[in-house]
């Protein structure tokens, strides 16, 4: 049995920067740029090399000590920038782990209180980052804010692409408005994957291959297929892919989503696949890797047997 997920990631973001239409977001998504060092520098004005070469040093570490101490003998570059005013360099994360941060909370309106909070930062640190965020690296975000309150002032009602709509009847304010922030993209996202689920499942070219949906989780397709003719898993797995990647249309923008791949032998260790032909080269070095796994652990369940139990070492002879 093998395990495949199809996952839109990153797709919310890709949504705003067409709804919003500014063009640093689009250049982001277009040019094929890593969004969170693309974000990193808009934001602080560093340059991308320092960017890369800062998260090898300082990855995921927040204790701000620390980071500091890293900068200094790792990355005097960055310190000389800092000095002389020409960057941001916040204290308590790396710079790409700052552009991570900030694309995964900052379209739909978060505060910088409330982002201290979820960042575990102080709220001086957060400040700049929150409006640093849209109003230099994506001033277009807060243009696409003011359109989505003026249409709420028309009739509280929002439509997303696929024609679905929300009419929003809350109290008129700061969590209305962020909540209108993020129907569209929201939306967006889920009904491609449940249009997607339906289509697979209603295509009759498909029909009568046994494969089931696993589990569908806002912006991913989880299924599972038997291993019993690869050109059946890898047509199946096109068709799937095809159906997440519909044709989408905001401001007169076309565009489509694009869709990240991972198999495994169980949902909690899947591996990434970038190609459908890659699929069985993946699986079969993962069977291999679980075999060499339960060859030391079948040896050592033997080895623990025969202490316990003497008499499956050999034959033994009993006393009368």
């Amino acid at each position: 049995m093998i395990f495949v997920e199809f996952d839109l990631a990153g797709a919310e973001w890709v949504v705003v920067a067409y709804l919003s239409g500014d063009k640093n977001m689009i250049d982001v998504v277009e040019s094929g740029k890593s969004p969170h060092v693309a974000t990193a520098g808009l934001i602080s004005s560093a340059p991308e090399e320092l960017i890369l070469a800062e998260h090898k040093v300082v990855g995921s570490i927040t204790n701000p000590t620390e980071i500091a101490a890293l900068r200094v003998e790792y990355l005097p570059d960055l310190l000389d920038l800092q000095e002389k005013d020409a960057i941001f360099l916040p204290r308590s994360m790396s710079l790409r782990q700052m552009g991570k941060k900030s694309n995964h909370g900052l379209n739909y309106g978060m505060k910088f209180r409330r982002a201290a909070l979820e960042w575990e930062i102080l709220e001086g640190e957060a400040a700049p980052i929150v409006e640093y965020y849209s109003t230099v690296a994506y001033p277009g975000i807060r243009e696409w804010w003011k359109a989505v309150v003026a249409q709420l002032k028309k009739d509280r009602t929002l439509t997303n692409c696929f024609g679905r709509k929300v009419r929003l009847l809350g109290e008129w304010g700061n969590d209305l408005f962020d909540q209108a922030y993020s129907f569209t993209p929201q939306s967006t996202v889920v009904d491609i994957c449940l249009q997607a689920m339906c289509k697979a499942y209603e295509d009759p070219d498909i029909a009568n291959v046994d494969w089931r949906l696993g589990a569908q989780v806002h912006d991913s397709l989880m299924i599972q297929m038997p291993i019993f003719d690869w050109t059946v898993v890898e047509h199946v797995c096109a068709k799937i892919i095809e159906y997440m990647r519909p044709d989408i249309e905001y401001n007169n923008y076309k565009f489509k989503l694009g869709v990240d791949m991972k198999i495994g032998l169980n949902w909690g260790d899947m591996r990434s696949v970038k190609k459908v032909e890659e699929i069985r080269a993946v699986y079969e070095e993962l069977v291999a890797s679980a075999a060499q796994a339960e060859e030391p652990a079948a040896a050592e369940l033997e080895v623990e047997q025969k202490q316990h139990h003497p008499a499956l070492e050999g034959p033994q002879v009993l006393s009368s």
